[in-house]
């Protein structure tokens, strides 16, 4: 069943701005490519593409996501099939995954702020509740949805339809050239974090709002970005 988007009787200071943040999940909240790598890897002979030693790894952290399609040779039609085991696989892995150091604090940091959170990413549900759960924090976010591989942008403008929340009263949080192109895509402001799989040279390429090198610097980061000369409203 998919996570109700807004929590009900969820109390708002009058005075704040809805203001939201929608994180990434792998590589943003949860240190997962390790995993990640020894899953695809146990399918690269299933599914017939290259498998990702540590170099070549290395190699792909400056690409593309279509770039990286190509790199390691697999066929466009296989990629939803993919993406399928690699969830399910996932699942089975799911209490190996670790959050990075310093996230369930800033989670709970930003919720005393009164900040909404919530997480759009190409991972499941289902996963994402798995690692959550293990954490206690699951109940900080306001909901979680799944994306396609190449969709968030399209998830991230309908949550935010569904919320009643403005483009401008969005940032967007992730470590990944993709996102930066998801956000830039709807409109969102963008903040890259060099924590997780893109390389931070190739996300400032991409030119993100802005890009922070550790969790503890996230809140301050977001704050800069709502100042109140950039907040707005959706008209009633």
């Amino acid at each position: 069943m998919r996570t109700p988007l807004f929590k009900q009787n969820q109390p708002l200071n009058a005075a704040l701005k809805p203001r939201l943040i929608i994180f990434d999940f792998d590589g943003t909240l949860a240190d997962s490519l390790i995993i990640m790598v020894d899953i695809t890897n146990r399918l690269a002979s299933e599914f017939g593409y290259k498998r990702l030693s540590d170099d070549f790894i290395a190699t792909l952290k400056y690409l593309s996501p279509w770039e990286i399609v190509r790199a390691i040779d697999v066929a466009l039609w296989k990629i939803p099939w993919i993406v399928q085991r690699v969830r399910q696989e996932f699942y089975i892995e799911a209490k190996r995954v670790e959050l990075f150091s310093g996230i369930v604090e800033l989670v709970e940091r930003l919720k005393t702020e009164h900040y909404r959170l919530g997480i759009v990413s190409s991972n499941s549900e289902a996963n994402i509740h798995a690692v959550l759960s293990q954490y206690g924090i699951e109940h900080q976010f306001d909901f979680v949805t799944s994306a396609s591989t190449f969709g968030k942008g399209r998830a991230i403008a309908k949550v935010l339809k569904q919320s009643h929340i403005d483009r401008a009263n969005a940032i967007y949080v992730g470590d990944e050239i993709r996102d930066i192109r998801a956000a830039r895509s709807v409109g969102v402001k963008i903040v890259a974090v060099s924590w997780g799989f893109n390389d931070p040279t190739a996300l400032l390429k991409q030119k993100p709002d802005l890009l922070v090198a550790e969790p503890a610097n996230l809140l301050s980061a977001v704050d800069r970005l709502y100042s109140p000369a950039i907040l707005s409203f959706p008209a009633s």
